[in-house]
């Protein structure tokens, strides 16, 4: 077997907004899998009522930085970024937590191979682990969407222990540090949801990104089953909509620049994900309805009015 890679050359950086009870579960899932040995585990946290973690956590070198007001997703990671120094990191959502096989095939790819530049490792529920959240998210051929590669469906032998293409980045993901700084982090102008722009600005960059199906990690969200279920986060955070919406039409505008109709093609091609997301609206208990709804439709309507090449 390939010697592993000291833990102490990746750090993991979490940002985190309200949601201290996932939050804790990720760190200590940290602690479980070794964390001692990491170089840094950096917490940004723009939360109304931040996890206390004064006195918790000593298995893992934790810095928490708290913010005094929300910056939204990718300006929190660019914060963080700037405290890390090793060269790896690993980038995790706080709705995850880490398995045994999480660590050492991504860190052992990126030491190993100099050109690659990120890896994104398999999701599976945590609460239902023979259930893939996905294996990997290439684009669809028409580059409208990706495919969510064994979404919500029994895990498969035969799809794991495999490097696939993914266009995205969600949940998680191993970088090489070098590689991050080379393309300026994130882009800011998508404030909630810019892995799948990181991801294509790798690429052009020339570095290699797939996704390793034998190493997971485990989202901690409720699985199938419930109804709604697939908006349970989306509905109760109006003000993250609004971006949501909005960095969706910004990137597939990014995407496709150049094609004819693109705001109507766009819009048509968002009933998608706008649909389920209002049926999750109808449905679930403790829904923020109208102000969703209406975060919802300016978000689409100022990135449709914001000027394009």
């Amino acid at each position: 077997m390939p010697t592993p890679v000291p833990l102490e050359q990746l750090s993991v950086l979490i940002v985190t907004h309200d949601r201290a009870e996932l939050l804790g579960k990720l760190l200590a899932s940290l602690e479980r899998m070794g964390g001692d040995h990491l170089a840094s585990v950096v917490v940004v946290d723009d939360s109304v009522e931040p996890l206390r973690t004064a006195g918790k956590f000593g298995g893992i070198p934790l810095h928490h930085r708290i913010l005094p007001e929300r910056v939204y997703i990718s300006r929190a990671k660019n914060l963080g970024l700037r405290e890390i120094d090793s060269p790896f990191v690993l980038i995790i959502d706080d709705d995850n937590t880490l398995s045994e096989s999480t660590l050492a095939r991504p860190l052992r790819a990126l030491a190993d191979d100099p050109r690659r530049g990120a890896v994104m490792p398999a999701v599976l529920y945590r609460d239902a682990p023979d259930l893939v959240w996905v294996y990997a998210t290439p684009f669809r051929p028409d580059r409208w969407g990706f495919d969510l590669v064994g979404r919500n469906r029994p895990r498969a032998p035969a799809l794991e222990g495999r490097w696939l293409p993914t266009d995205a980045l969600p949940n998680a993901a191993f970088f090489r540090t070098e590689a991050l700084r080379s393309v300026q982090g994130y882009d800011e102008q998508y404030r909630s949801n810019s892995s799948a722009d990181l991801c294509q600005r790798l690429k052009r960059n020339g570095w290699i990104v797939e996704a390793d199906t034998g190493s997971f990690v485990l989202h901690d969200v409720e699985p199938p089953g419930r109804p709604g279920y697939w908006a349970a986060h989306t509905v109760t955070d109006p003000n993250r909509t609004y971006h949501e919406a909005r960095d969706w039409f910004r990137f597939e505008f990014a995407v496709h620049r150049g094609e004819s109709r693109l705001g109507v093609r766009a819009l048509y091609r968002s009933v998608g994900w706008i649909l389920p997301l209002l049926l999750a609206l109808g449905i679930r208990r403790g829904a923020n309805r109208v102000a969703t709804v209406t975060s919802l439709a300016r978000g689409i309507r100022d990135a449709l009015r914001e000027p394009r090449d």
